[in-house]
Formats: structure tokens, sequence, C-alpha cells
């Protein structure tokens, strides 16, 4: 056990402060940020009538994405690995969040235009969410909200196998859920940063494991906001041609800014090709 007295950050050796997943969350953490930083979101319609005043929440949720891929580095780098890797939960439950209240609010803006009554906007499941009256969804209904998705994003479900309980995303999940509840004694020890500090066997695979995971939710999160709202990874330029009251040039709309093609290179293209060669096929953005 370490004393109280340590200075923070620890290190372990070069193998484990040098390891591939910190610069990889950098690159994640980047993405995120440009996001909540450079997102051009308009009023959600479905957030409109909120208590709260919240009339964009995507801005909120990439911010708080971004915290959480922080506070896993932070913790990693003070051998807190058992931690660390039950925030890799948390992250990919923001995820699919993200994913099934967008496909909500899509439901509300279709519901509205076809009755045109406004109580579609007062009374919904992200205005309560919003204001804290109600949650999306609750674990018991995960089914449920994998079956929303696979209907709103066929393609996207079946490149993933989301719904596919042997495939690598719900193997990868179910070892976050390991960490999260300490279902064997490894996950206990990966948490004694004195371990960490002896143990090669006991961080080595745990390391590899949470790099996959992220790399592998990363992936589907970009996948998916590529193809629902591709306008979300646009660059700030084109709203800064019109402010500054000059004309953007042509094909500005589709630009994206530099974290995001970066992490969509060092992360998507690196270790998924068959995914990237599908996104790039859509040409939805200028993504190289």
């Amino acid at each position: 056990m370490f004393f109280f007295q340590d200075k923070l950050p620890r290190s372990f050796g070069n193998e484990y402060d040098n390891h591939i997943i910190f610069n990889e969350i950098k690159i994640i953490q980047d993405f995120y940020e440009a996001l909540s930083y450079c997102n051009i979101s308009p009023i959600e319609n479905a957030a409109f009538m909120s208590d709260s005043k919240v009339f964009s929440t995507s801005t909120y949720i990439y911010s708080s994405i971004e915290g959480t891929l922080e506070s896993i580095s932070v913790l990693l780098h003070n051998g807190r690995c058992n931690d660390a890797f039950a925030l890799v939960r948390k992250y990919c439950d923001s995820i699919i969040l993200d994913i099934y209240k967008n496909i909500l609010s899509k439901q509300v803006d279709k519901e509205f235009y076809e009755s045109l009554s406004l109580e579609v906007y007062k009374n919904n499941k992200i205005k309560q969410w919003i204001d804290a009256e109600n949650r999306l969804f609750e674990e018991r209904d995960i089914v449920s909200v994998y079956k929303a998705i696979k209907k709103e994003y066929p393609e996207l479900t079946k490149l993933f196998n989301l719904t596919d309980k042997s495939t690598l995303y719900h193997k990868l999940r179910d070892i976050c859920n390991d960490n999260m509840h300490y279902n064997y004694l490894y996950t206990m020890m990966a948490n004694d940063a004195s371990m960490i500090q002896s143990r090669k066997d006991l961080w080595m695979p745990l390391l590899k494991n949470m790099a996959k995971a992220i790399r592998l939710f990363f992936t589907i999160h970009f996948s998916f906001i590529y193809v629902g709202d591709a306008w979300t990874l646009m660059s700030p330029d084109y709203i800064d041609y019109m402010d500054c009251g000059m004309q953007p040039p042509p094909g500005c709309e589709r630009w994206v800014p530099n974290p995001v093609q970066i992490a969509f290179s060092s992360i998507i293209q690196k270790y998924t090709p068959k995914i990237s060669e599908y996104l790039l096929s859509l040409d939805l953005m200028d993504l190289e």
C-alpha cells in the first residue's frame, strides 16, 4: 500500500506510464471537447418547454463524457485501475443514453408534426429527464432500448452486433461490469496501487482490455453521431464566416474540426478499417 504523502500522479515504470491507452484517451477527450465547444446545436424541440431552460443537451453530454475520460486517465495514472474500469462502464452507458436520446428527440418531432399539439413538447421523456422528473430508461428496459436503436439504425446495429450477447461489445461490457461490481478478487486487487507497482501480470491484460473497450465504445458513438446527425461534427468555420458577414467557401459546411479528424484516423481507421470504409462511403462530411 502506498503512503498518503506519495506525490500524485504516481509512476509505475516506463512501460505502464507510457502505455498507449493514455495517448488514445487524450485523443478521444479532445474529440468530445471539440464537440462540446464547436457543437452548433439548434434548440431541441423536445427540450424547448423544459422548466430547467436547457434547450440543447448535446453540449452538456459531450462535456460530461470528456470529464469521465479525464477521470479514467487520472485514476490510471495513480494505479486505481479497477475504479478506472468502472468508469469505462459509465462511458458506455453515456453513449447508449446519447444515442437513445437522439432517437427519442426525432420521435417527439415526428409526433408533433403529425398532431400539431404542443402537449407533445410539454410532456415527453426528454423534458422529464432534463427536469429530473424521470429517467430516460431503466436498466431493466435496456433490451427495448437496443430494439429502438436497431429499428432506427439497422445497418450500424448489424455492423457492431449490438443485439448479439456473444459479440465483442457485450463481452467488453461484461468485463466492465466485473470491475463495477467486484465480481472477482483480481478486480479488487486492481485497485491497489502497490499491486499495480509489482504485478505486471495484473495490469497488462487489464489495460489491454480497457483500451480495447474504450476504442470500441468510441467507434460506436462516433459512427452513430456521423450517421444520425453528421452536422454535429461540423467545424465552427461556417458559422464564423456568417458571423463576420462573409460568404462561406463552397463545401465549408462539410469541414470537421481537427480533433474529429485525428480521432477518426487514430482510432477508427487504425483499429476498425471495416467501419471506417463504411463511414467514408456515406460521404456525409469531409473525413479523410
